[in-house]
């Protein structure tokens, strides 16, 4: 009899435990986009996502590459120079949100970069 009991009170409070965990992945946003054409254009326009995943990865190869004598020091200090310069300009951009000609101006800057870099080491 009490087993009954125990069971009956318990079911709700299991359902109702079950719902709370839950709730936070229901509330989560899910959106699945296809891009077209360049990395970086989406239907809302140029993201600096790419650019900006882009540009920390660089940074941080520039700085690991400093430290372990991959490249000379000085070398190292203007290409970490130029690295702040692109971030200057891709805030100034992206105050305003990027169009397609700022997007490929910090592309092309980073690739320049990145070539000095590869450029560098050998």
């Amino acid at each position: 009899m009490k087993t009954a009991t125990i069971r009956k009170a318990l079911l709700p409070v299991l359902a109702a435990s079950a719902v709370m965990a839950s709730t936070p992945a229901l509330a989560q946003n899910f959106s699945v986009s296809l891009s077209f054409g360049s990395p970086g254009y989406s239907s809302y326009g140029y993201a600096p996502r790419d650019l900006d995943y882009r540009a920390r990865v660089l940074a941080q190869q520039i700085d690991r590459m400093g430290w372990s004598g991959g490249i000379n020091r000085l070398k190292a200090r203007d290409l970490a120079r130029q690295m702040n310069q692109y971030k200057t300009l891709e805030y100034r951009y992206a105050r305003n949100g990027l169009s397609a000609a700022e997007y490929r101006d910090l592309d092309r800057r980073l690739d320049r970069i990145q070539i000095q870099l590869q450029r560098a080491r050998w």
